[in-house]
């Protein structure tokens, strides 16, 4: 365990400063490849190469106005989560966690983010200049289609990597009652009782979203 708090560490030190995609997917990839040492055939690969050349994790914002809402900010956000992951584990998991699950879970648990934005411009007012300019902002495409954002997440990853199912509900879950119907609470408190790991992430994204990026 010694060596993921360490990853933890080194993953709040990484992104305390600005960085560039290309350093983000260089971090992701040491993480696979030094830290979980996953070989050749690891489906993550096939994963990673897609959200490179295919997507926008790596230069995303994580929301539109609320945290994380620039530029790289989806993939600084999941690294956040991922360490905060990291070191809620052993108080809230125990000592019998598979790291490989639990990294990929938070790693990718907005994966419905995945080109889910699109830049656009609008008018504002220069405070200074008192003059109109036009400055750019973040919305969601309008040709963006979901299924819902926790289940969007499980169905995009487990096309890459079988998420077991304690997983996929802390993944489903993660929002916790900020993303839930009336039927959806009576799932989401029975998902609690049956999977520690729901309350986990959704613990360490709440950490990541209110605590690491205010």
């Amino acid at each position: 365990m010694d060596k993921f708090l360490k990853l933890a560490q080194e993953i709040k030190s990484f992104t305390s400063v600005k960085r560039s995609s290309n350093e983000y997917n260089k971090f992701v990839t040491n993480i696979f490849r030094q830290v979980l040492n996953r070989d050749l055939f690891d489906p993550v690969w096939e994963l990673l190469e897609y959200l490179e050349k295919e997507t926008d994790f790596f230069i995303a914002p994580a929301s539109t106005k609320y945290h994380s809402s620039e530029e790289n900010g989806l993939i600084r956000h999941s690294l956040l989560v991922t360490a905060n992951g990291i070191n809620l584990a052993p108080a809230m998991l125990g000592g019998d966690v598979d790291m490989y699950y639990l990294i990929v879970s938070c790693l990718f648990h907005d994966f419905c983010k995945v080109n889910m934005y699109e830049i656009k411009l609008r008018n504002a007012k220069n405070e200074e200049s008192g003059v109109w300019e036009k400055v750019p902002f973040y919305k969601v495409r309008d040709d963006y289609l979901s299924y819902g954002h926790g289940i969007e997440s499980i169905l995009r990853l487990n096309k890459y990597i079988a998420i077991p199912e304690p997983w996929n509900h802390a993944i489903r879950w993660h929002m916790g009652a900020y993303d839930m119907s009336q039927m959806d609470k009576h799932s989401h408190e029975k998902a609690l009782v049956a999977y520690r790991e729901v309350l986990f992430l959704h613990t360490a994204d709440m950490l990541a979203g209110f605590a690491d990026e205010t």
